[in-house]
């Protein structure tokens, strides 16, 4: 199901980028948003493993902020604790494009 959320940075000039998404977690709300700026016509300055992106959930006011490195990392080591937890990991793998290795 999910839940709604909107994704933003700011770019190498400054210029802030936004894309609502639907997300089960934190992390996959940042995954799903950082294959939409890659798949985005538009944009030449993408995020990078430094960028802090801010993660906005609605309908309540809760703001988040992540940067992309620490999602990648999550996504790429650690101890799975339930498959709950291994099945978000690997949706956000994928929607990174992450090679489809197990997650330890």
């Amino acid at each position: 199901m999910g839940t709604r959320c909107r994704v933003s940075y700011l770019d190498s000039r400054n210029i802030e980028h936004a894309v609502d998404v639907t997300a089960d977690s934190l992390f996959e709300a940042a995954a799903v948003a950082v294959r939409a700026f890659r798949e985005g016509a538009l944009m030449d300055d993408l995020p990078v493993a430094g960028t802090e992106l801010r993660i906005a959930v609605f309908p309540l006011p809760v703001e988040h902020r992540v940067r992309l490195q620490r999602v990648e990392q999550w996504a790429q080591t650690g101890t799975v604790k339930s498959p709950v937890e291994m099945l978000r990991r690997e949706r956000v793998r994928e929607l990174l494009a992450f090679k489809n290795d197990a997650v330890r």
